[in-house]
């Protein structure tokens, strides 16, 4: 496998790594009550112009994060199989980027549009979630960005069902659903709800696919080290992607 040649000038890398947290030896505790609150709903970060100028960097989404850094999601101008990553960099004076962390790549996924959110206080980093997919979604990746770098924390197999009429013809498309997801923590437990009337599961991790379920009955629970899925209150491991 080639990994992208990033060329950037002035490149600082910080280590990124998931948490080493182990998991509670009694397993999940009862699933927690969403209580919705400013926090729980994604920050209203739009995109910007792309800033950083260099010849092997094709740049998809810039974002001005708000703290003198900036994130885009960007590929060499080469495709490669690793495709398209998250990176987070200050922009230097001559339009370089001098990069601080970068994600885990996308791989064959055309997009890793991200949507943010801030679960604690300014200086403890940013939660995202990171829509996968071509023309529909795949689903999202969940993420940690903090002063460490990207953590991968898991994938919610979980899209926004969307019936579209085009002439006399209606189908169903599976839409990002990250604006519609509302996140709760609660010491080390991060709860994951839909704000929406139906859920597209890809998997419901008890052997049905593709299956649309009514939001109420659905929800994840991040725990450190694993992610569960609870449908209708039963409660499964959610299997890492294949």
């Amino acid at each position: 496998m080639r990994r992208p040649a990033w060329t950037f000038a002035a490149i600082t890398l910080i280590a990124c790594g998931p948490s080493t947290a182990e998991q509670d030896e009694g397993g999940p505790a009862e699933m927690p009550i969403e209580v919705r609150t400013e926090k729980n709903v994604p920050l209203p970060l739009v995109p910007v112009d792309d800033n950083v100028r260099h010849d092997t960097l094709f740049v998809q989404v810039t974002f001005d994060l708000g703290d003198g850094t900036f994130l885009m999601v960007a590929r060499n101008v080469e495709e490669t199989f690793e495709g398209l990553r998250l990176f987070r960099y200050h922009l230097l004076p001559d339009s370089a980027a001098d990069v601080i962390a970068f994600s885990t790549p996308g791989y064959d996924s055309w997009t890793m549009l991200p949507t943010f959110f801030r679960m604690d206080s300014l200086d403890k980093g940013w939660t995202l979630l990171a829509n996968f997919g071509e023309k529909q979604s795949w689903g999202q990746k969940v993420m940690r960005l903090d002063a460490t770098g990207f953590h991968d924390l898991g994938f919610l197999d979980a899209a926004l069902p969307e019936r579209v009429t085009e002439g006399d013809t209606t189908e169903l498309r599976r839409g990002n659903i990250a604006p519609l997801t509302r996140l709760r923590s609660a010491g080390d437990t991060l709860t994951i709800t839909f704000a929406t009337d139906s859920v597209y599961l890809y998997d419901d991790q008890a052997g049905h696919t593709d299956v649309i379920l009514p939001a109420q009955d659905v929800q994840y629970r991040l725990v450190p080290g694993t992610l569960f899925l609870s449908v209708k209150g039963e409660l499964h491991a959610v299997k890492p992607p294949a």
